[in-house]
């Protein structure tokens, strides 16, 4: 208390001036109409400004729970495509029973750090072991592939980003030939897909999709477009330079590939 007596007596005078400069304005407001309309129209203009900074930042918190959701509504319309389910159709004499069963599940994700863009790229996303995320998951973008999950924890996980050099995914064309897709570690736009036949038709412009046989990727994602083909002299192969449909060092949002079947065909492939 005597600190506050000291302080008003110390600044008795700067207090008295702010106390009648508020009682003139008041004054000037409330007993001319001229400076009243003008007072009443700056309030307006200033609590409109305010108000709007209020609203943006209100609908930027809303932004955010409206684009989860719509991602959760993108995953599951992916479930129902045609390529995440299994045929199980019988025929029996003039009996026919149409079936599917659910084959891949897309989890939600969101990118939370990446790794200083290099030969080989990394990525952390937001969805770990405690949602089902295993090592050898696939992850994909709204438009293309992402990566590969490497490492796993409870809540985190590891992806290896389709612009890693140890990365390997079966890709094929409209035709049903296929090879096998890697990053050359120089062009983030750009794949390779080798180990195509020489004789093959291939054509700039051609859609590039994966194949399933990794059982990484459901079959049939679109991975990119053909830009040229070169053949190996010798080999009888030749590459085909692939300019990806998305940019994995840009997308943030992504789902987690599960495939249901993926322990079932492993033991098929044990020695």
């Amino acid at each position: 208390m005597n600190n506050l007596l000291h302080l008003l007596f110390a600044n008795g005078s700067f207090f008295t001036f702010v106390l009648l400069q508020i009682v003139s304005l008041y004054c000037l407001v409330s007993f001319n109409d001229a400076q009243r309309a003008i007072a009443l129209e700056t309030w307006s203009v200033r609590f409109g400004s305010v108000k709007s900074v209020a609203e943006n930042a209100r609908s930027y918190l809303d932004l955010e729970e409206q684009n989860e959701a719509q991602l959760q509504e993108i995953a599951r319309l992916r479930e129902l495509l045609p390529e995440a389910t299994y045929d199980t159709e019988r025929q029996i004499d003039s009996f026919s029973d149409d079936r599917y069963l659910q084959r891949y599940n897309y989890l939600t994700a969101h990118i939370v750090n990446r790794s200083p863009y290099r030969p080989n790229n990394t990525l952390i996303i937001d969805r770990g072991s405690k949602l089902g995320v295993r090592a050898g998951q696939g992850v994909v973008g709204t438009r293309g592939l992402i990566g590969i999950v490497d490492r796993v924890t409870g809540n985190h996980a590891r992806v290896l980003s389709v612009l890693h050099q140890d990365i390997r995914v079966s890709a094929g064309l409209a035709t049903g030939d296929f090879g096998t897709m890697r990053w050359g570690g120089h062009d983030s736009r750009y794949v390779t897909v080798t180990d195509l036949a020489d004789y093959i038709e291939v054509e700039p412009g051609d859609t590039v999709f994966t194949t399933g046989y990794s059982n990484v990727f459901p079959t049939r994602m679109v991975i990119g477009f053909v830009e040229s083909a070169e053949v190996q002299p010798g080999t009888g192969s030749q590459d085909v330079v692939v300019r990806l449909v998305n940019q994995p060092l840009v997308d943030a949002d992504v789902f987690i590939v599960q495939d249901l079947f993926k322990e079932e065909l492993g033991e098929l492939n044990q020695d």
